[in-house]
């Protein structure tokens, strides 16, 4: 991939994110408040986040880290043109949060 086409894409997901959080105070995924992604009207399915829940319960990630690697799935599934994270998004993010296994 070209660095033009790496900017093609970049700007493409933003604008995937930008129309997802029309009508909200946000415009990136990044500034999504943790508590929103976990529990407001796109919260992932229960199936899709128990690799998640799995990690906090073993205390191998914080809430901090819960809510950043959300984040990192969203933004992993506008790179890929999808509607929403599926469990491979969030076991990517995962592993580049920590390197945990999905």
């Amino acid at each position: 991939m070209t660095t033009s086409e790496a900017r093609l894409r970049v700007a493409a997901a933003r604008k995937r994110a930008g129309l997802r959080w029309r009508g909200t105070p946000w415009g990136r995924n990044a500034d999504v408040p943790g508590a929103w992604l976990r529990q407001g009207s796109l919260r992932l399915a229960a199936a899709v986040r128990s690799p998640l829940d799995r990690a906090l319960e073993r205390g191998a990630l914080t809430l901090r880290g819960y809510d950043r690697v959300l984040r990192v799935a969203w933004t992993m599934a506008d790179l890929s043109e999808i509607d929403r994270p599926g469990a491979d998004e969030v076991g990517r993010a995962l592993h580049l949060r920590r390197g945990l296994p999905r």
